[in-house]
């Protein structure tokens, strides 16, 4: 009878741990180029699904365009992500409605490990825009620190 106790009581206390089932993702950079955060909740038993995805960005370059100066990011524009132990990887588009013709595309790869509450990786700005009738794109290439809680 006592064991049967013991067994019980052991599993009333694996009971009270905290499941990781979800967390959390956010990444953010800033340097004379641009500022971002972009993040999501994350759903481990399901993959590392993205959820509720949202992000902001500030371009600080010269000759932005006035719209893309400051963007939201949302769930539709996260085309690409991948989450496991040791890495992390977010593709944002973002596309100008209407005339002229204009992209941002956001890729961010971090690395860390399970253990690590902050990660660190890089990040690729492509921004793309029609000028006098011809696409032109530029490039930009920075630091980024991503939180991992989860």
């Amino acid at each position: 009878m006592s064991r049967r106790l013991a067994a019980l009581a052991a599993l009333a206390l694996l009971s009270l741990t905290p499941a990781h089932a979800s967390g959390g993702i956010s990444c953010e950079a800033e340097d004379r180029s641009a500022k971002f955060t972009i993040g999501s909740p994350i759903g481990r038993s399901t993959g590392g699904a993205f959820y509720q995805f949202a992000g902001e960005l500030e371009l600080r370059i010269a000759n932005a365009a006035a719209d893309f100066r400051k963007v939201t990011f949302t769930k539709d524009h996260l085309t690409q992500s991948w989450f496991d132990a040791r890495d992390l990887k977010m593709h944002v588009h973002f596309e100008r409605e209407g005339e002229p013709h204009g992209t941002i595309d956001l890729t961010v790869e971090a690395r860390g490990n399970a253990d690590a509450e902050t990660w660190r990786g890089r990040y690729v700005l492509s921004i793309g825009e029609t000028v006098n009738g011809e696409f032109r794109s530029r490039r930009i290439t920075g630091r980024v620190s991503c939180s991992v809680e989860g």
